[in-house]
């Protein structure tokens, strides 16, 4: 049997301050420099001669990353963007810090001086002209201050020629330079093509959300349209009803009621909110309550039934229950035409269920399966009936999207037939 890949709409989570993102690195790159300093201090240790002062100086110097680090760490998680400054300052730090070791520990002659160039890299990168000038310069500085004010390095020479202590040093920092640049470059250029991807698709919502409000002025227009005509017909049964009272007009007359009623129910729907969901008041309700709302109304009107299992657990969720309600009905009704064209009768399986924090509403058919232009459902207007509009998953997805979930379809691995896969976050619970 044919099989299609599942077709899925959700919202990602996106990060839209690159100042952010750009704290994200200088937090992991600095615990990388404190390690390493960490580890040339503890060789120094062995190899000098008389440390006198070196040893405390780049002892204080790395705790103070650290606390920074720390401080820099804790202000990443708080939802605001984060000022181009702060970060030129971040640099500006990591850089005096360095030429405190250099002064301590030989100046420019220190085969490890080769790291200013990866705060000249990372400033270029992340900072505007002026601020990446300003950090060049203040590089410029420290490396002159370093040339004439330092400290020698008093080597055991016992232990290692001076000149072996060079190449070997030199050779160090030129690799922690080249692998720094590296991983730095290749993973922001990585998490710099998420974030587009997170923008792009951010966009594509609020184009759809934007499509969506059109088709929401219409069918809002529309309604206001057939309420006159529609309230026409109901005085004109009633009238029927009085100069004929006999059984056959009866019965007839109360279907056409019946159905006329209808009518104003689904234009009144189309009202609040205009099919618009997001326009509509969102209300906590249990996921399996609002469900088996729905359901019971599309039971009246359907010659299939449907069959509803529930391990949800009481998980509450936050939508518009109107739009939510005319959603599932929507979905349950593509399920029943599927049965129906496949010519299948067995109730439709509607599965409430609780994954992780996240409410799950499955609704499964035994229909012909998912159309070869899959990815296109969910689009309005798009449709694989003789009749219908494609509106009904386009209106169940944005109920999703603005509530923070999903909607997915897939083919049944059990035989014939496709799964809605419709997602909420949970509402947390509020305290007493």
């Amino acid at each position: 049997m044919r099989r299609s890949r599942p077709v899925t709409w959700a919202l990602p989570a996106t990060d839209t301050d690159e100042g952010i993102l750009w704290l994200g690195w200088l937090i992991r790159l600095r615990w990388v420099a404190i390690v390493a300093q960490l580890l040339t201090v503890s060789v120094s240790f062995r190899l000098l001669d008389r440390p006198g002062l070196t040893l405390p100086i780049l002892g204080a110097v790395m705790a103070g990353l650290a606390i920074v680090n720390g401080l820099a760490s804790s202000s990443k998680r708080r939802p605001k963007p984060y000022p181009q400054s702060a970060l030129l300052a971040h640099l500006g730090l990591d850089v005096v810090a360095l030429t405190a070791f250099f002064v301590v520990a030989g100046g420019a002659e220190n085969p490890f001086t080769a790291l200013y160039l990866i705060h000249v890299a990372m400033g270029s990168l992340m900072l505007p002209a002026r601020y990446a000038v300003a950090l060049t310069g203040l590089v410029l500085a420290c490396f002159t201050l370093i040339v004439f004010v330092h400290l020698p390095l008093h080597l055991d020479r016992h232990l290692l020629a001076e000149h072996t202590l060079t190449r070997g040093g030199q050779l160090i920092s030129f690799g922690i330079t080249v692998v720094s640049l590296t991983g730095f470059v290749t993973g922001l250029t990585r998490s710099l093509r998420t974030h587009k991807e997170q923008l792009l698709t951010a966009r594509e919502r609020t184009a759809r959300v934007d499509r969506l409000r059109a088709v929401g002025t219409l069918a809002a227009g529309a309604a206001h349209e057939l309420n006159t005509p529609l309230g026409t017909i109901g005085l004109r049964i009633r009238r029927v009803g009085r100069r004929h009272a006999d059984a056959d007009t009866a019965g007839d007359l109360g279907v056409i009621r019946n159905q006329l009623d209808r009518c104003k129910t689904v234009v009144d729907q189309l009202l609040v909110g205009a099919g618009d969901p997001s326009a509509s008041e969102f209300e906590r309700r249990p996921l399996e309550l609002l469900v088996r709302e729905a359901i019971g109304l599309w039971r009246k009107g359907s010659s299939i039934d449907a069959e509803v299992t529930d391990t949800s657990d009481g998980l509450s969720i936050e939508v518009p229950r109107i739009a939510f309600g005319q959603a599932l009905i929507n979905l349950l009704e593509n399920a029943r035409e599927a049965q129906e064209e496949a010519g299948a009768s067995e109730p439709i399986v509607v599965r409430i269920a609780r994954e992780g924090t996240s409410g799950i509403v499955e609704v499964r058919d035994r229909g012909v399966g998912l159309p070869e232009d899959a990815t296109h459902v969910g689009d309005p207007f798009f449709t694989t009936k003789d009749t219908g509009t494609g509106l009904g998953v386009f209106v169940a997805r944005a109920v999703a999207d603005g509530a923070g979930g999903g909607l997915s379809y897939s083919e049944r691995l059990d035989g014939p037939g496709t799964i809605a896969r419709w997602w909420f976050p949970e509402l947390q619970r509020r305290g007493p």
